[in-house]
């Protein structure tokens, strides 16, 4: 019978991929300036105009229970994006060094921050995790904004 078990951290627990700028992403990318303000209820993150940045949160993950690797079912980002114009622009999600999903070409902007909807819960259906889950999310800001984390999650099932 599979077990559920749910893992989630709080939004300060996100970080930015660079802070500064001169060096380079493996896309060739410029780093950008991120300045946050972490409180106890999140973080939040600006980006001035025409930047973007990866933000990277890691879950606790259930690896191993009575012998039995975990399959991630999904995971959830509570997050919101303020500003005209910017916006989620990828996610992808990863086993340690390997990732597991990649979406991109999403254009998510608005408050998802209150509760899970279609647009901060991506299914990820994932068996055998091996060394633990991380998230990753890129978000640009042409018009410059404000991105705000609260938490972020994943469901994990056992078959035990």
């Amino acid at each position: 019978m599979a077990k559920l078990y749910a893992s989630w951290v709080p939004g300060y627990s996100f970080v930015p991929q660079a802070m500064g700028t001169g060096t380079l992403d493996p896309r060739n990318q410029p780093f950008v300036d991120v300045n946050g303000l972490r409180e106890g209820f999140g973080a939040h993150f600006y980006l001035k105009q025409g930047q973007a940045n990866w933000f990277h949160v890691a879950i606790p993950t259930p690896v191993i229970v009575e012998d039995r690797r975990a399959t991630l079912g999904r995971v959830m980002v509570l997050f919101s994006v303020t500003a005209q114009f910017a916006a989620l622009q990828a996610v992808d999600v990863w086993d340690g060094p390997n990732r597991i999903l990649h979406r991109d070409g999403l254009s998510i902007d608005g408050n998802h921050n209150t509760g899970l909807d279609a647009f901060n819960t991506w299914n990820v259906n994932h068996d055998g995790i091996a060394w633990g889950v991380g998230i990753s999310m890129l978000f640009s800001a042409p018009g410059g904004g404000e991105i705000y984390f609260a938490s972020a999650g994943g469901d994990f099932f056992h078959n035990i």
